[in-house]
């Protein structure tokens, strides 16, 4: 960093402003704004140069598995960035520098301090460098996070039990570049719908999505 101050705001958490707010600090939120604008165009730049076959609204879903908390704090724990949060006294002491949601915004805020620092380049080559992996798992259907079993879980506790089944609705597509769509279905009543790049990310998707519902 040519200018400190940028790193310094990017790893200020909100409690740890606050609770020195007499002195005028001020968190990394605005940052965490401007982080996430970045990283969605630069994955999703991407993965338009990449995919000219793709609609919009599979190039959104593809993004949305690459630019989501868990890879973000994912490539943060890589870095040991909890270790180097400014933290309130309260965060701290209740696992703050651990939480998934924590880590992730900071990724985010570190990104957008890049940016004003160095430049949309210089932050484009470290978001790729962070998540080109997940970028290519992504593009070919091998990024999955296991909604599945929390789902299953879910289903089966000591107060009640719900039968869970997936049911694959449709398939698109060449060989090469297929689309799977597939239903989840709890206690035999169809709940939500959801595509993927294969089966099992189809399956992940629909279980996420279910879990959402099943929240509200």
């Amino acid at each position: 960093f040519k200018d400190k101050e940028f790193l310094l705001l990017a790893l200020t958490h909100s409690t740890y402003a606050y609770e020195h707010r007499r002195f005028g600090l001020v968190s990394n939120q605005r940052l965490e704004f401007l982080g996430d604008a970045i990283l969605d165009f630069i994955v999703g730049e991407e993965m338009y140069k990449r995919k000219e076959d793709w609609n919009e609204g599979k190039l959104s879903k593809t993004r949305a598995l690459v630019v989501c908390e868990k890879t973000l704090a994912k490539e943060a724990e890589k870095l040991d960035i909890g270790k180097l949060l400014f933290l309130g006294k309260g965060e701290d002491a209740t696992g703050g520098r651990d939480k998934i949601s924590t880590l992730a915004d900071t990724m985010e805020s570190l990104f957008a301090a890049i940016y004003l620092d160095g430049g949309f380049d210089a932050a484009k080559t470290v978001v790729l460098n962070c998540l080109r992996p997940y970028i290519e798992q992504a593009l070919t259907g091998e990024l999955v996070f296991d909604y599945k079993s929390k789902l299953l879980e879910k289903a089966q506790t000591k107060h009640e039990t719900h039968t869970v089944a997936f049911q694959v609705v449709s398939e698109d597509g060449p060989v090469h570049d297929r689309t799977f769509e597939v239903a989840v279905l709890i206690d035999d009543q169809e709940i939500v719908r959801a595509e993927g790049r294969s089966k099992k990310q189809a399956e992940q998707e629909a279980s996420r999505l279910a879990l959402e519902k099943w929240k509200n």
